[in-house]
Order: C-alpha cells, then sequence, then structure tokens
C-alpha cells in the first residue's frame, strides 16, 4: 500500500474524505457496506468510552468516523503474530535506565509496564509510584517490579512529573536514561535509534523517536488518528514497518524533543543539575532543553525509533484539561521570562 501524496492513506486522515467514503457507499452495492459503521460502535474502544458521550449522537457518530477511518489506516498491519527484537534493541537496550513516573491510572500504567516487560530486557528499569492513590496500581507495581527485578520507589504523596523523574534518575546506573510517560507503549523499535544517535556525536546531550501524541515533528499524523483504536500487536506492526522506511534517514536537529519518552546523556543531566525547581510539572523538558542549547549541546529526533503515547493518560487524568492547559500556559510563560530574547522556539 502507498503512502506518498494523494495514497488513500493520506486522503482517508482527513475527516471530510471520511464523510467522502460513506457516502460513496451509501449509493452503491453491496447492502453490506452500508453497515460498515455498526460494527464500529461495538468495538471494545468504544465500549470503554464515557458514558455520558453514547448518548450524544454528535460524539457518537464521530467516535464512529474516528474508528471507522483509523481500520481504514490499519489495513497493512499485522493484529497477531511474532515481533522480534533485534540483537543492536537489545545491546542499545543494556546501555539504557528507563525511569517510569507513575500516578494513578492503571489501566494504561499496566499497558506500558506489559511492552517494558516484552521489549526492554537488558534495560535498567525504575518505577517511581508518585503517590497514586488508586489501590489497584500499587497491586499492580508491586507485582510487576518483583517478576522482572526492576526497581519500585514509592512516595506517600504525590511530588509531580519533575521531582519523581529527579527522584528515580537518582537511583539509575546506566550512560543513557529514558523519562518514560506511563501512557506509551514501546515497540521492538525503541532503543537502537536512540543509542546510535548519542554515540554518533559526544555533542548530543537529548534524543527523542518518533510518537503518535506530542507536538512538533516527532509526531506521525497517522499514528496520531489511530493512536486510541490500535492494539498493541498493530502499534508493534506500524512501529516496524515506519522505522524501516527511515531507518537511514539522517536525524533531525531540533531545539525541543517531547517528553513522552526523553532520552538524556547521563552526565548532561549531572552537569545541569536536572530539571528547574520551578517547574514541578508541564514545562520541565522545555525548560532543561534550553539549559542543554545554552551549553552549545544538540538535541536531536530520530524516526528510526518508535514510541507510542496516548497522551494525557496519567497525570493529565488527575489534573484535568482545564488545569494542563493552565500549567502549560504557566510554564511556557515562566520559560519565557527566564531566558527572554534567548528563548529557542
Amino acid at each position: 500500500m502507498a503512502y506518498g501524496n494523494g495514497s488513500l492513506l493520506e486522503m482517508l486522515i482527513r475527516p471530510q474524505s471520511i464523510i467522502a467514503f460513506c457516502k460513496r457507499f451509501k449509493t452503491k452495492p453491496p447492502n453490506s457496506q452500508l453497515n460498515i459503521l455498526i460494527p464500529c460502535l461495538e468495538t471494545p474502544t468504544y465500549a470503554a468510552a464515557p458514558l455520558k458521550s453514547k448518548f450524544l449522537s454528535v460524539q457518537r457518530v464521530r467516535w464512529a468516523l474516528c474508528s471507522l477511518r483509523s481500520r481504514l489506516l490499519s489495513l497493512d498491519l499485522k493484529s497477531q503474530g511474532l515481533f522480534l527484537v533485534p540483537a543492536e534493541e537489545h545491546d542499545a537496550a543494556s546501555k539504557i535506565s528507563i525511569v517510569v513516573a507513575v500516578h494513578n491510572a492503571p489501566e494504561v500504567t499496566l499497558r506500558c509496564l506489559s511492552s517494558l516487560e516484552r521489549f526492554a530486557k537488558g534495560a535498567e528499569v525504575i518505577i517511581v509510584d508518585d503517590g497514586s492513590d488508586h489501590q489497584v496500581i500499587g497491586e499492580i507495581l508491586k507485582e510487576i517490579c518483583m517478576t522482572n527485578h526492576w526497581t519500585l520507589i514509592s512516595h506517600e504523596k504525590p511530588l509531580g512529573h519533575s521531582r519523581a523523574s529527579e527522584v528515580g534518575i537518582s537511583a539509575s546506573g546506566r550512560k543513557y536514561v529514558c523519562l518514560l510517560n506511563s501512557d506509551t507503549v514501546v515497540t521492538p523499535r525503541s532503543w537502537g535509534a536512540m543509542v546510535k544517535a548519542f554515540e554518533s556525536d559526544l555533542a548530543t546531550a537529548v534524543v527523542g523517536p518518533a510518537t503518535s501524541f506530542t507536538y512538533g515533528p516527532q509526531q506521525v499524523l497517522r499514528a496520531y488518528r489511530c493512536r486510541h483504536f490500535w492494539t498493541d500487536e498493530q502499534i508493534w506492526s506500524f512501529a516496524e514497518n515506519y522505522t524501516s522506511r527511515y531507518q537511514n534517514v539522517q536525524d533531525k536537529q531540533v531545539n525541543f524533543a517531547g517528553g513522552f519518552a526523553f532520552f538524556i546523556r547521563r552526565t548532561v543531566w549531572d552537569e545541569l543539575d536536572g530539571f528547574d525547581l520551578m517547574l514541578p510539572d508541564y514545562g520541565n523538558e522545555a525548560e532543561f532543553c534550553q539549559r542543554v542549547l545554552e551549553k552549545g549541546l544538540r538535541i536531536v529526533t530520530s524516526k528510526g525509533s518508535y514510541i507510542h503515547h496516548l497522551g494525557r493518560q496519567s497525570y493529565g487524568q488527575t489534573f484535568g484539561r482545564s488545569a494542563i492547559l493552565r500549567r502549560s500556559l504557566e510554564a511556557q510563560t515562566y520559560i519565557e521570562k527566564k531566558y527572554g530574547s534567548k528563548f529557542h522556539q
């Protein structure tokens, strides 16, 4: 299946194209095509949607159309089968400490940690339970960390993503650190390109992979549209396809890398003394990147690695959308005031 401009996949990314697609099948046989939306409404993803939204016809149709679009954009993806980890991925993982700050959200956290069990063998994994008050999450973390010999650090009260990450990094011992959000799914192609970027240039301080949800060039539009609909197997299949297409593409130098999977050279982290104390959560990676650039060091993104990000499913669920927006704006204002004309957008 082609991916270029004008291809079926690119056209279906646009909502108006889906509407046109549906209208087309309403006027042509076979009749089975008319019912293509019905199974979309019966998917587990829709069943798990908030109850209130199910009674709002506009949202219901919109959700069905999004589910239909996801199905069409997933025709070339495997829904089952073997997903082998290349030797270079195993080797890269052995050089990385993965720190996951967790705050409630047991469903997405379990999904994240299960993917780490499968694709991060050899990595040092440190879980920081940042004051979760959900009983189930505590049980999940204790069992999975004991089974995999991971480090578990628990806070009685939430200190925020920045402080939780700092505690996790202080307990780490590898050359490179990945600050991984708990609403991510790692893939068979998560680590190799990240370590390659670090080792190809000693001036590279921060690296970011491709993903489904973030700001800037790391976000893949197709994955963004499908991020809540894909199964883990479809995510892994997409990662294999996507990274193989871009494995020889040069890394891109940027001014900022998304915080969902924030890869840092450990010596640089120590030199810059971690995150800004005034930023407990949002804006912490952006401010850190400013100091990296002031040091004359590099920040790059690579399409050779892919980590799926659901987005706003952990700390974001606790704060709510309006609070996220407020905190993000406050952080941006603080950073712009701190750096003035030196601020790198």
